[in-house]
């Protein structure tokens, strides 16, 4: 019988250029999402989280993209792919069949890892994902306490930062003018034709939002409940993915969001054994994590040989979605 263990691992983002992750907009300026946290004195102070939520997702595209690579870059239906990328649908009367829980989890350790709804049942997932907050005087309350004397030093209103950004209209612009079409009239539609208007308004904007400083370090943790060796794997493949795309929030097309990753794996003593790290895109493997993945990519190339190689079943019947 496959032995399972809880794996607990717990970490840091550290930020190498701003990070967006917008709560709310008012008119034409963004704010970051805020938590209150009740302080030791009795009062309240508001401080930034990334989502527990939304670095869960994002783990679960990584985890795909990988499963699905690995099995010769497949293209498959839409139900496998909205079980894979955002845990799937149900439909009808709920029940629970354990035996094809059963065979899904063993067929397909992503949605073992994470969960999903699978024809009229749900699949829960086996993963907890903390929400991640920065290392500051005012999170002290939520950080571990082998980081309350770094947090110390540090005050939040100097973990953030409001900056502007504008488009411009390049309409207006010479160097950029000479591609756009400038006869005298522009027919439109209903047959009639509008001046082109080279002096005209310009179309452009000017907007506001408020970001997290590069260099704030962000805690992180996950919990892997009585996991296989091939399902703690599919978790490692996702973050070992994640390293060539090292983003999170959003405005990742302008830069923002570029981190560091590390993951330490607490023991049963409560020691901290370093496990998996990404640095500069790079992903680093601990001995355990990388037989882990090891585990996990022999998984992926049995399947691969049985259902792809002779095509004898189907991608549906092989993702376990039939």
């Amino acid at each position: 019988m496959t032995e399972l263990k809880t794996y607990r691992l717990e970490g840091f983002f550290r930020l190498k250029s701003p990070l967006s992750h917008i709560g709310e907009s008012i008119s034409n300026k963004s704010y970051l999402v805020q938590e209150r946290i009740l302080q030791p004195d009795g009062t309240v102070e508001e401080v930034f989280c990334y989502s527990g939520n939304a670095w869960r997702g994002q783990m679960r595209d990584q985890m795909g993209h990988y499963m699905l690579e690995a099995l010769g870059h497949v293209k498959i239906p839409v139900d496998p792919f909205h079980l894979i990328f955002s845990g799937g649908r149900i439909g009808g009367a709920q029940n629970t069949d354990i035996e094809q829980a059963r065979r899904i989890r063993a067929a397909m350790p992503v949605v073992s890892v994470l969960g999903g709804g699978v024809g009229n049942q749900i699949l829960e997932g086996k993963l907890i994902v903390s929400n991640c907050y920065p290392v500051c005087r005012e999170a002290i309350p939520v950080l571990p306490s082998n980081l309350h004397e770094q947090a110390e030093t540090i005050a939040y209103a100097d973990c953030t930062f409001e900056k502007e950004h504008s488009r411009r209209d390049d309409s207006k612009i010479e160097s950029v003018r000479k591609h756009l079409l400038t006869e005298e009239t522009l027919l439109l539609e209903g047959g009639k034709s509008k001046k082109a208007e080279k002096d005209g308004p310009a179309d452009q904007m000017r907007i506001g939002m408020e970001l997290v400083c590069p260099g704030v370090t962000l805690t992180t943790s996950l919990v892997l409940r009585m996991a296989s060796e091939v399902e703690l794997g599919a978790l490692v493949s996702g973050i070992h993915r994640f390293s060539q795309e090292p983003h999170i929030g959003g405005k990742v097309g302008i830069g923002y969001g570029l981190v560091d990753l590390h993951y330490s794996l607490k023991t049963a003593d409560g020691e901290h054994e370093d496990f998996i790290s990404i640095r500069d895109g790079v992903s680093l493997l601990s001995s355990q994590a990388s037989e882990a993945k090891d585990a996990y990519d022999q998984h992926l190339r049995s399947i691969y040989d049985t259902y792809i190689a002779d095509n004898s079943q189907s991608i549906t019947q092989l993702l376990g979605a039939a």
